[in-house]
């Protein structure tokens, strides 16, 4: 049983982030840094600071879980006793959240991904955090749109079912005004014998190096509790950090724009997407930037086959906001000799349109502009070919 000690510093825990929930409710979705030159050294440490302080590295628990009964998405009755015997990782999901929820979930994702062999001995188990959108079809909803339909039991049932299991957790989540929902997006890890050992608060940042970050941290923790108690550096990292927000992937709306773009060979054109014509895949980017640098073999690798097969040819979108000039950006352009033309994003509109929140971030537009697949953070050659051929066919170019 945990001491009168261990219980205050909980509850002061909760009660001191509770305070800042509703700014983390509020999706990060500003691309660029505070300074246009590459960070220098001093810079970088202070980055990676910033990264440190933006995600919680958990709080120790050694408290029995409160044992509960609720509903999955497929309509079956789950209670968490049900898992004894293995770690049990627990959120809490506004089943109409699209801000921090969704990071939630790429998080989660990236957690069973990076487990491997060892995911049968994690349990993702997820609680309505909503009070209003409550029934079965709300959360089964949520969790197919998240990609999340057959990686955890998301849970829901009456208000007051949902209340009760927020009280045993402190989680609070009321309405404001205009329905939105304020609530604490915890997460707790149970150890296989039933006990809670860790409490997490997510962060509302979407960039990989925090996504990265959260992962790093749950997967810490939840090794030394597997069969075997296997170390951190046993497992991979299958990292896939793909922001699925409920706005972006295939929707109704269209994202078409025309800007003035940088041709390999370093002169000014104009370039067009979503007026027609191919399929196109725009890789969104800065100069600054060290993975999207790393990332050039591929996208290069990628154009020439592009052209050989007939896939979507490459479209840079360069964050120019972020940029000294643009001749630094013609001169990045000819240097790293890159076989496909790049928009230059003036005034950071092309990015808001597309829900850009980290770069690179890579998204294929059909022929009228709608978004057929969205990926943020590095990615492999073949991952991006795999990609691109399930949401296209081959493109004549004429």
């Amino acid at each position: 049983m945990a001491s009168w000690k261990a219980w205050g510093a909980l509850l002061g825990l909760i009660s001191v982030l509770a305070g800042g929930v509703w700014g983390a409710d509020r999706l990060v979705t500003s691309w660029h840094p505070a300074a246009v030159a590459p960070p220098t050294a001093t810079q970088a440490v202070a980055q990676a600071t910033a990264v440190q302080a933006e995600v919680d590295p958990g709080t120790s628990l050694h408290k029995w879980a409160p044992n509960f009964t609720l509903t999955d998405q497929n309509g079956r009755t789950v209670s968490l006793q049900q898992f004894r015997g293995r770690v049990v990782v627990l959120s809490f999901i506004d089943s109409r959240c699209t801000t921090v929820c969704p990071l939630t979930a790429v998080v989660l994702r990236n957690v069973r991904q990076d487990l491997g062999a060892y995911r049968h001995d994690v349990q993702l188990l997820a609680v309505n955090a909503n009070p209003t959108a409550t029934s079965v079809a709300d959360v089964r909803q949520w969790s197919v749109q998240h990609h999340m339909g057959h990686q955890w039991d998301y849970l829901t049932g009456s208000a007051a079912a949902l209340k009760a299991v927020w009280a045993h957790y402190y989680v609070s989540s009321q309405v404001l005004k205009g329905g939105v929902v304020q609530h604490i997006p915890a997460v707790y890890v149970i150890g296989p014998h039933g006990h809670e050992r860790w409490l997490y608060i997510n962060a509302s940042d979407g960039s990989a190096p925090v996504l990265t970050a959260q992962v790093h941290h749950l997967m810490a923790h939840i090794a030394p509790l597997l069969p075997g108690h296997p170390t951190l550096h046993q497992f991979p990292q299958a990292r896939e950090l793909t922001y699925l927000a409920g706005t972006l992937g295939p929707t109704g709306q269209a994202h078409r724009f025309s800007a003035p773009a940088i041709r390999p060979d370093g002169h000014l054109t104009l370039i067009q997407v979503g007026h027609g014509g191919a399929p196109t895949l725009l890789d969104f980017f800065a100069t600054w930037c060290p993975d999207c640098q790393e990332e050039v073999p591929v996208l290069t690798a990628y154009q020439h086959e592009a052209v050989r097969h007939h896939l979507p040819p490459v479209a840079g979108v360069n964050l120019r906001l972020s940029e000294v000039s643009t001749a630094q950006v013609q001169h990045y352009v000819v240097r790293t000799r890159l076989p496909y033309p790049v928009a230059l994003d003036t005034t950071g509109a092309i990015a808001a349109a597309y829900g850009v929140s980290g770069i690179p971030t890579e998204v294929l537009v059909s022929p009228t502009g709608h978004i057929l697949w969205y990926h943020q953070g590095l990615i492999s050659l073949s991952a991006l070919q795999t990609a691109v051929r399930q949401h296209v066919r081959p493109v004549s170019h004429g």
